[in-house]
């Protein structure tokens, strides 16, 4: 967009400086001499009756005619008007008003200066916008941000036997010995936990978007449904010294399950978690695993003889902007669908399936344990901070905002009063009436207007029929304006056409995001083709 603002700043720089072309080329006409047109008209005859005498051949029989034999032009009298006699008057010099060039030059700094209510109106636009933002992220603080679903996550306790030296001084047998010092040996527990991730977690659910509205603003969320199932298979003792070399015991009655969400206030439901068929209850907070900001924890009894344990629980929860999930399972299992129709793919792994239609969407991840940059087994002490930096998920992705729409629309407001003052330029030299400066002024203040005008009307209505009332507003006055301006009712019509077309035009670029430098650039070439066709006899003539 900044490249169409810039495009249709120099098509003004470029009636900025035919304007000043002119102004050279009018002051050199000026200090030429003026011509006097009896003198002129004088030279004229005479050059027309030597030219006649020349042609006509001597007759001796004819009478001789008088001054017929002179031929010396030096010698020759020339007549000027009586000082009683009727002067026609002296030929005017060139105005410079009354010139197509300074035509130009006029409109081309009113459409300048104009770009001053534009900035002001592009400022007013960014205020309400940041106004909006601002009551969606209130509305997302209480009603749930962008959820990110981790885990669950086994928590196994563990003590581990530790050995430390230090240095103790010796006993002095006598008060003048040097001291000595000797290393003694330590062995104490340390207590730790095991972290261990499923060998398979599957999420399947749906998003259903919703419609949050504070005062003027709306935002969009959503709720989730989702089914969470899976299995752990415990590590034998080999693996568990691979982690832990110093391993004592293994307390398996103590472990927990944590789950992460990044907003557990939007928590609606939370189910029982079935536990190889026990049914298990969640509660607050995700002690010890302090890698989590937030989530809940599930205790959970474990036994060494058993060693694969199955689970499932059901989640309702609410969000907004979009869902993203941890993948912590040997393989992790995505399926979500949603009856949004413009879900955009974020994280770092993209769906390997994923259905889109105006009735919404369905997409599925199959991520294995080999695309992410942690284990499987590990230590509470040594797991990275960040391992949910990694994680795939969607967003209910609005196309765009009406304040974004506007902001679009203002950035080719230059354009447009350009184009507009263009055609007044070319209906001026068709019917040979002038504008005065203070109506184009006008006209494009009313241009300027009607971007406040779809500004107030947006923020209660939907963009289209916001944009339409906006511009059938602005056409009709301006339409009106200037055809009694011009008192030619069909040029006022002719100009509610242009008008009609170029906020059409300024509507389906609005709506076609990938296309929208291409039509703006389209535009600008049609704009300055008209332009070369209305100065195209505007050159200099050699004298």
């Amino acid at each position: 967009m900044g490249f169409i603002f810039a495009l249709g700043g120099l098509l003004i720089l470029l009636l900025a400086l035919l304007g000043a072309l002119f102004c050279i080329r009018w002051l050199f006409f000026r200090n030429r001499p003026p011509v006097h047109p009896d003198r002129k008209e004088v030279h004229m005859r005479e050059r027309d009756t030597s030219e006649s005498n020349a042609s006509i051949p001597n007759d001796p029989s004819a009478p001789p005619q008088p001054n017929a034999d002179r031929t010396d032009t030096g010698n020759r009298e020339e007549t000027f008007p009586q000082p009683g006699a009727r002067q026609r008057p002296i030929a005017a010099r060139p105005s410079l008003l009354d010139s197509s060039l300074s035509r130009f030059a006029i409109v081309a700094a009113i459409a300048v200066a104009l770009l001053i209510p534009l900035l002001l109106v592009q400022n007013l636009v960014d205020e309400r916008a940041m106004l909006y933002r601002s009551v969606v992220r209130d509305i997302s603080r209480t009603w749930g941000g962008q959820q990110q679903l981790t885990g669950p996550i086994l928590l196994i306790p563990y003590s581990e036997r530790q050995l430390t030296q230090r240095s103790v001084p010796r006993k002095k047998e006598k008060d003048n010995d040097i001291q000595e010092y000797e290393t003694v040996t330590e062995s104490h527990l340390v207590l730790g936990y095991f972290v261990l991730l499923p060998t398979r977690i599957d999420f399947s659910g749906g998003m259903v978007p919703q419609e949050r509205q504070r005062g003027i603003y709306r935002s969009l969320v959503y709720t989730a449904d989702l089914h969470i199932a899976g299995h752990f298979n415990l590590p034998s003792d080999e693996a568990l010294k691979r982690v832990a070399p110093a391993l004592e015991s293994v307390n398996y009655a103590g472990a927990y399950l944590v789950m992460g969400l990044s907003y557990p206030n939007a928590l609606r439901t939370v189910g029982q978690l079935i536990w190889n068929k026990a049914e298990l209850s969640a509660e607050p907070g995700i002690q010890p695993f302090s890698k989590l900001k937030n989530g809940f924890r599930i205790p959970v009894r474990l036994s060494p003889e058993v060693k694969e344990y199955a689970f499932s629980q059901n989640l309702v929860f609410n969000g907004s902007s979009g869902i993203r999930f941890t993948p912590v399972g040997g393989v992790t299992r995505i399926t979500l669908e949603s009856p949004w129709p413009h879900p955009s793919f974020q994280g770092d792994i993209l769906p390997i399936s994923r259905e889109v239609s105006d009735q919404g969407f369905n997409a599925s991840w199959d991520i294995p344990s080999l695309a992410r940059s942690y284990p499987n087994l590990g230590t509470l002490e040594n797991w990275p901070e960040n391992f949910t930096t990694f994680s795939a998920g969607v967003e209910l992705y609005e196309a765009a905002t009406h304040y974004h729409l506007i902001e679009r629309s203002v950035k080719y407001g230059i354009l447009f009063i350009g184009l507009t003052f263009l055609a007044f330029v070319i209906f001026e030299l068709g019917l040979n009436a002038r504008l005065h400066p203070v109506q184009y002024g006008l006209v494009g203040l009313s241009m300027v207007v009607f971007y406040l005008v779809l500004l107030s009307l947006s923020e209660h209505l939907a963009f289209l029929p916001s944009y339409a009332a906006a511009s059938a507003c602005t056409i009709l006055m301006i339409a009106l304006y200037v055809g009694a301006a011009l008192r030619n009712i069909k040029e006022g019509m002719g100009v509610g056409v242009l008008l009609t077309a170029l906020y059409t035009l300024l509507y389906a670029i609005l709506q076609m995001e990938d296309y929208a430098l291409l039509m703006g650039t389209a535009l600008v070439l049609v704009a300055l083709g008209a332009l070369m066709a209305v100065s195209r006899n505007l050159a200099v003539e050699r004298r």
